[in-house]
């Protein structure tokens, strides 16, 4: 008796402190039903309104993966009449319905701006703006587009807040269009919900991340030049223009086959998933292994349809989606052919489907292209079954619409963690939802027209995107759909493709396979000679920023940096800055301002505060101000920012090649301000390198301390020590001595007189920079002094 006395006390105890333990919620009661409020963070809270007459409140988001935590009173919430306010900036948030939508109404400040949002080729201020949450095709698109294949529920203001609505269902938001001083968001079915994420920009998409996750590493390989086209029709086709690629030395580290891998035509096609014409492709295994000895590797298209004239149709059957009486939904309207769409939200389905992945992967193929994932055609009286969710009830396609592309990239990322633990997904996808960027992620922005205005569209859509937790869009560099064969464009398109995530030229080239389709090649070996070096010299400048591109993406993933941002995140305070459109920071060190009109024989160019170096001639300019730059096909304006280290590798033939035949240059412009920056290299493949600690940091810091100049690289191992390393320093004049870790050491001026020295400076007075040799593996650390 007395044991279960002493068991029941301890019970009691363990119940009372599990209930303490549970997360607090603030619930407040309106005339129109309950919001509950629980925080995820000190300036982070989920708010949730449950209305009287809700019945379909399901949330099949997995967005975010941040816990509850008990609410922190540092932004005090309160109910005035059926509104919550919060105090401390005066936010007010109701509920609102109409006839198809529920949702919430927010007010707006006089002078308040909206950004993010996902894929909009609208300005960065969306205010003034109604767009729809739905994820939209649209072919040939140019400046203007409001709703394209990726929106993204989440939104910053200019006021230090966000808004994060985890809602997958069809949507919209207002921003001020309807009413000036209103936000209003709507939304057809789930749980109505909102994250509020107060702070500055950066503090806001670092809690973003915290809520949905950072993306994980990519191959160093996907950081290269990926060859593609719509269309490559037959191996002898694409090993022809690879050869072509090669012959000017041209660096490839991927090739990307669109649907002529599995059939013979553009229609009718869909779900074949195989190499059907093997007169067309004779060995396709051989011809992957081929590619994969010159370090290229073979990415291959998949589409979630599956037409009636496909191999596969009668067995994907159990698998597709269903109409209300429970029978596999009949496409009668879609441009591929009639047929069926997989219901990817069901295991047995993403199973099925995943066979042929397995099999294709057996044969050699690396990554993988899941194309028309919004899904293109979606019929609202389609259904899904989510019994695997939880539900018991099917859900319209319009209730988990946005969530298709999601569950596509989730599926591949989770069968690749169980058939492959330690390799990196690179699966290019141009539709998601918040939180993708965890399953790895790469969106490209659709069709868009070959034209400027098309090509002018690509930098609000990628820094929008990157602004709402995104980092890896971008676009098929050179223009998709139509066009009239403007050599110029496609420089111009590249130059700008150089300093974003990914490097994909991508267009229609379908040449006899559709002979009424403009056709225009996207590989440079295959364009005009009078443009083809300026091409080239975009992709080797690709290569060449190699270090420091992998090393903004490490940043992403361990520290929630973006890679590409407008300048109003950089520089907050700057006001003209904030107005800055047309420009950007690649990772933290490096501005861009893509030339973006034909024939400009000038470029003005707006510098934040500080010094910048140009990256093409070494001129150094004062910022805060704006100039009037000179510029031709040859090159864009890029700059580093004062105190900036940049790493970059000599010219190689691919990603292979960076660690046993890569030269590094690590590039210092100097501040008198102490700065750093953090170096990673690792093997480039291993998925697992950064959990199991198997790479090096080299860290990097320097000073101008008037008479002299201090630069410390230090690795943190010694993994992956570049053996050939040179410190490249930005100087006025040549200095009268430069010491490496204590020691003076020769200082030439010609690379004549050198004469197999090991530890050396050559000052190159062209650039205004001492160029210091070492020898890492004879090193521990690197001290450069520069003595003025």
């Amino acid at each position: 008796m007395r044991k279960i006395l002493l068991f029941i006390v301890l019970l009691v105890s363990l119940i009372s402190y599990a209930q303490k333990k549970l997360p607090k919620k603030l619930v407040f009661a309106t005339s129109e039903g309950v919001f509950t409020v629980e925080s995820r963070e000190t300036n982070i809270y989920k708010i949730i309104f449950h209305p009287k007459e809700n019945t379909h409140d399901e949330n099949i988001s997995d967005a975010v993966i941040k816990p509850a935590i008990d609410i922190v009173s540092k932004h005090t919430i309160t109910r005035k009449d059926n509104e919550l306010v919060f105090s401390h900036n005066g936010l007010q948030i109701s509920y609102k319905k109409t006839d198809n939508y529920k949702g919430f109404v927010f007010s707006l400040q006089d002078d308040e701006k909206i950004f993010g949002g996902g894929e909009r080729a609208l300005p960065l201020n969306r205010r003034g703006y109604r767009f729809d949450l739905y994820n939209s095709p649209h072919y040939g698109y140019g400046e203007g587009a409001e709703n394209l294949n990726y929106s993204v529920p989440f939104i910053t203001s200019s006021k230090g807040y966000a808004l994060f609505f985890d809602n997958a269902s069809k949507g919209y938001l207002d921003i001020g269009k309807t009413s000036k001083y209103v936000l209003e968001y709507g939304t057809a079915s789930g749980e109505l919900n909102v994250y509020v994420i107060f702070g500055n920009y950066q503090q806001i998409l670092r809690s973003y991340y915290k809520l949905t996750g950072t993306q994980p590493l990519p191959p160093r390989w996907a950081l290269g030049n990926l060859m593609s086209r719509f269309g490559y029709t037959s191996e002898a086709q694409v090993k022809d223009i690879y050869a072509k690629m090669k012959a000017d030395h041209i660096p490839v580290d991927a090739n990307i086959f669109d649907l002529f891998w599995f059939g013979d035509s553009i229609q009718h096609t869909l779900g074949n998933l195989d190499w059907i014409n093997k007169t067309r492709w004779p060995n396709p295994k051989q011809m992957i292994a081929d590619f994969k000895k010159e370090g290229v590797q073979t990415i291959l298209v998949t589409e979630p349809f599956f037409v009636e004239t496909s191999k596969n149709y009668s067995a994907s059957k159990p698998y597709l989606a269903v109409d209300s009486l429970g029978k596999p939904y009949y496409l009668t309207d879609f441009y591929f052919g009639h047929g069926g769409l997989l219901d990817i939200f069901r295991n047995d389905a993403k199973s099925w489907f995943w066979q042929f992945y397995k099999a294709q992967m057996n044969n050699g193929v690396e990554a993988w292209w899941c194309d028309l994932g919004e899904p293109e055609r979606h019929p609202a009286n389609m259904y899904h079954n989510l019994k695997d969710f939880g539900y018991k009830r099917l859900f319209s396609a319009d209730e988990v619409h946005n969530a298709y592309g999601h569950n596509w990239t989730k599926m591949l990322f989770n069968y690749y963690a169980k058939e492959y633990p330690n390799k990196r997904l690179f699966s290019l996808n141009r539709s998601g939802f918040a939180g993708s960027q965890r399953y790895s992620i790469f969106p490209w922005t659709g069709d868009v027209s070959r034209s400027w205005s098309g090509f002018r569209a690509q930098l609000p859509i990628l820094l929008g995107m990157s602004m709402s937790g995104i980092p890896y869009v971008h676009s098929d560099a050179g223009g998709f759909a139509g066009g009239e064969g403007d050599n110029e464009l496609y420089v111009r398109w590249l130059q700008f493709a150089t300093f974003t995530p990914i490097f994909r030229p991508h267009g229609t080239a379908l040449y006899d396979a559709d002979p009424k389709a403009f056709s225009f090649p996207s590989e440079a070996a295959l364009i005009n000679d009078a443009y083809k070096e300026d091409a080239k010299n975009a992709i080797n400048l690709r290569y060449m920023f190699l270090p420091y591109n992998y090393s903004i993406a490490y940043q992403q993933t361990v520290n929630a940096k973006p890679l590409m941002a407008p300048l109003y995140y950089h520089f907050s305070n700057d006001t003209a800055a904030a107005k800055v459109e047309d420009e950007y920071m690649w990772g933290e060190n490096i501005l861009v301002a893509p030339i973006l009109e034909k024939g400009a024989k000038e470029r003005k160019v707006y510098l934040p505060e500080g010094k910048w170096l140009n990256i093409f001639n070494g001129t150094i300019y004062n910022g805060k101000q704006w100039l009037t730059l000179s510029t031709d096909l040859s090159y864009i304006p890029v700059f580093t920012k004062e105190g900036g280290f940049v790493p970059t590798v000599s010219r190689i033939n691919n990603a292979s090649e960076y660690l046993t035949k890569g030269q590094f240059l690590l590039n210092y412009f100097p501040s008198t301000s102490k700065t750093s920056f953090t170096w990673f290299e690792d093997d480039g493949v291993s998925k697992n390198s950064i959990t199991t600690k198997k790479y090096t940091l080299i860290n990097c810091s320097g000073q101008d301390l008037g008479k002299r100049i201090v630069v410390n690289v230090t690795p943190s191992n010694r993994l992956f020590i570049p053996s050939a390393l040179a410190v490249n320093v930005t100087v006025s004049a040549k200095p009268s001595v430069v010491l490496l870790n204590n020691k003076v050491i020769p200082v030439f001026t010609n690379p004549s007189q050198i004469n197999g020295a090991k530890d050396f400076a050559l000052w190159m007075p062209t650039i205004n920079a001492i160029q210091v040799y070492a020898q890492p593996t004879a090193h521990n650390d690197l001290k450069i002094e520069i003595n003025k």
